[in-house]
């Protein structure tokens, strides 16, 4: 019976072979660097905009057509120090060019090695590669290939735009001037001109743009000339909502609350139990009341505080909102929900414990960290390490690293996933992220700290890779290389199929995968396992959202189409490398059971089973144990079988090729007392 097959996807030569090429140039642009799309007038709104000096005029000049005629410049350098507004001057920039709003995307150095090939080329695109954060200066390969690619650039009607600072990029090493390259050094604009436009820029707060030179006022000389843009902005974000020009509780707030942190932590008896509550609201704003109190508890109760409960215990203790409240607290009664009431007195009260109150802060806060994250706050180790991310802006974060190993040390399962997150976090950072990035690959192939490298991969498998995904990768590769444990080489693995199971980076990491098996000669059995494990057939209805395989087989498009080829080739280098026939087989079969019971397409499924066949011998294991084993599928894999062997077969003049094989293919495909490849 020839049993109807939906969604077929079909693989032939011309895939197989990589004539297509829509999808060879689709893989192709898999290494390039991910745009991440961003609106000029939404991030940087021109009437909020201070020209940073007469550099940049002339630059936006260059880039801007006229008369008719296309600019020649087509890649422009903003050259700064740190905390200099490059990006926002790189924003306006590219808002200046003829390209539209939509079709602006920032990118961010996704790579180990800078490299010019990395660099999109859609036409009609405006990019900003933004390089904050990186330290080191560009090798002199990528400043001969930027002039390759200028030229490009100006074929496909795009601009590029590179913010960095003059340690990272050589003009000397540039080879000198070029038409369409154009280096342009920026001034740091005035402080109190970005305050002025800030403010001008609403309706609602134009009049209050002049509450900085109101000497009668507390906003008055309060930004030194060096001042960065950044702490402009936030100086004018809190003048607009103050309450009026003499408005103390915003002065405290633009000076981190240093009066008033000296006052709650000044010490004596009276006032432990709400500095207890205050201290725990800091790392856990926005929790429940209840995971906020419980915690502040736990901190009485250290060794060093020692502060027992009253008698009576918790009956003996005001309500939530009579705690929450002394503290800087609101309660929200509908929700149960903790916040603090001015937002910004967490990342203040961290700064100042971490920095003035250093005895408690290495004796207590580090081990009641570790505690609550196993405790109360087990469920909000986002938060905690949100916070710490917050802390490592003051303190750096060498001291954060410490801290997190600590953890790693004394700790469990708990603790290594807050370290994960909080590695995570630290490594997308924007001044903070390149020399984390950089410690995580030293931490991925440190064998002999396996918690270390579980730690990192757990860190892959959140923000670090879905915005760093090729460095993610490749850190995950350093741990299934070298793994220190049999838990660091599961973790890996998991954090590979997370990011495999995302629809944006599935066919990135297909790819990614394939090449780890098929760019180094024989496969390692590592890496074999890798490619089993990532691309198994869900077991079940509720692992389908979590499926690289049922992502893949899913995707529409060139994507879905370049990933199947992926899995193709990847299968056939498995299949023709490994010696243990019988993995494959079975994996095979599980894909063929998933597509049976609904749980995979079962189109792709049979052109790939097929495709193989005809790759790796149709008569021969595992293709052959897999099309003939009962089933729902098996007359519809015969049919395809067939098919295929009279289109290979079938030729323009004189008579077919004869098959691989000397057996006939019905009889081999029926010969159920074949030798067990197992043996």
């Amino acid at each position: 019976m020839e049993r109807d097959v939906k969604g077929n996807v079909v693989l032939g030569d011309q895939n197989i072979a990589g004539r297509d090429n829509n999808i060879t140039n689709y893989l192709t642009g898999l290494r390039h660097l991910r745009p991440h799309p961003v609106d000029p007038d939404k991030l940087m709104p021109a009437n909020r905009f201070v020209s940073p000096g007469d550099n940049f005029a002339r630059a936006a000049q260059a880039v801007r057509p006229s008369f008719g005629s296309a600019a020649n410049v087509r890649v422009v350098v903003l050259l700064a120090p740190e905390e200099h507004g490059r990006k926002s001057a790189g924003l306006r920039l590219l808002a200046a060019t003829n390209v539209a709003s939509g079709r602006v995307s920032e990118l961010l150095p996704d790579w180990d090695e800078p490299d010019v090939s990395c660099l999109p080329e859609e036409r009609g695109v405006g990019y900003l590669l933004n390089l904050r954060g990186v330290t080191q200066p560009l090798p002199d390969a990528f400043y001969t290939d930027l002039v390759i690619y200028a030229s490009g650039l100006r074929k496909t009607g795009s601009y590029m735009v590179i913010t960095a600072t003059k340690t990272v990029w050589s003009q000397a090493r540039a080879g000198g001037s070029h038409p369409e390259i154009l280096v342009a050094e920026i001034e740091r604009p005035k402080p109190d001109d970005v305050v002025k436009r800030y403010l001008e820029g609403h309706e609602k707060t134009q009049g209050r743009s002049d509450w900085i030179d109101n000497k009668e006022g507390v906003f008055y000389g309060l930004l030194p000339e060096d001042c960065a843009p950044g702490e402009a902005v936030r100086l004018a974000s809190i003048i607009a909502k103050a309450k009026n020009v003499e408005d103390k509780d915003a002065l405290d707030e633009f000076k981190g609350w240093e009066t008033r942190l000296s006052d709650w932590f000044s010490g004596g008896e009276e006032g432990v139990r709400t500095r207890a509550v205050r201290i725990a609201g800091a790392y856990l704003d926005k929790a429940p009341s209840t995971v906020v109190l419980s915690s502040a508890d736990l901190l009485l109760a250290a060794p060093k505080i020692n502060l027992p409960m009253p008698k009576g215990g918790l009956l003996a203790m005001p309500d939530a909102p009579s705690r929450l409240e002394p503290a800087g607290m609101s309660f929200d009664g509908a929700t149960s929900i903790a916040s603090l009431v001015h937002e910004s007195q967490g990342p203040a009260i961290r700064r100042y414990l971490w920095t003035q109150h250093t005895q408690l802060s290495q004796e207590v806060l580090t081990q009641w960290l570790q505690d609550i994250s196993q405790g109360p706050a087990k469920d909000h180790l986002d938060s905690l390490a949100s916070a710490l991310t917050q802390l490592a802006e003051t303190v750096g974060i060498a001291p954060i690293f410490d801290l997190a190993e600590g953890w790693l040390r004394n700790g469990g399962k708990q603790h290594l996933d807050l370290v994960g997150d909080l590695l995570s976090d630290l490594a997308v950072h924007a001044n903070l992220g390149s020399q984390t990035r950089a410690e995580l690959a030293k931490w991925a192939a440190g064998k002999k700290e396996p918690a270390r490298q579980r730690a990192v991969a757990r860190a892959c498998s959140g923000s670090f890779g879905k915005k760093y995904p090729s460095q993610a990768l490749t850190r995950a590769r350093y741990i299934l290389s070298s793994p220190g444990s049999e838990e660091a080489l599961k973790d890996a693995t998991k954090a590979v199929r997370v990011l495999a199971s995302d629809g944006d980076l599935a066919p990135l990491v297909t790819d990614t995968v394939v090449k780890w098996i098929t760019n180094s000669g024989k496969s390692t059995g590592t890496e074999l396992s890798v490619f089993y494990d990532v691309f198994d057939a869900p077991s079940g209805a509720d692992q389908l959202e979590k499926s690289p395989l049922a992502v893949a087989l899913a995707q529409s498009g060139e994507a879905g189409d370049a990933m199947r080829r992926r899995l193709l080739e990847g299968w056939q280098h498995v299949i023709g490398q490994s010696e243990d026939v019988f993995h494959s087989q079975q994996t095979l079969l599980n894909w063929r059971q998933g597509a049976e019971k609904g749980l995979l397409p079962q189109g792709p499924v049979v052109d790939i089973i097929i495709a193989l066949g005809r790759a790796t011998g149709i008569v021969n294991p595992p293709i052959r144990d897999v099309v003939k084993e009962e089933g729902p599928l098996r007359d519809a894999l015969i049919v395809a079988l067939f098919t295929e062997v009279q289109r290979t077969y079938r030729t323009a003049d004189g008579p077919p090729v004869a098959p691989s094989g000397n057996a006939p293919v019905a009889q081999s495909l029926q010969d159920v007392n074949e030798a067990d490849p197992r043996t």
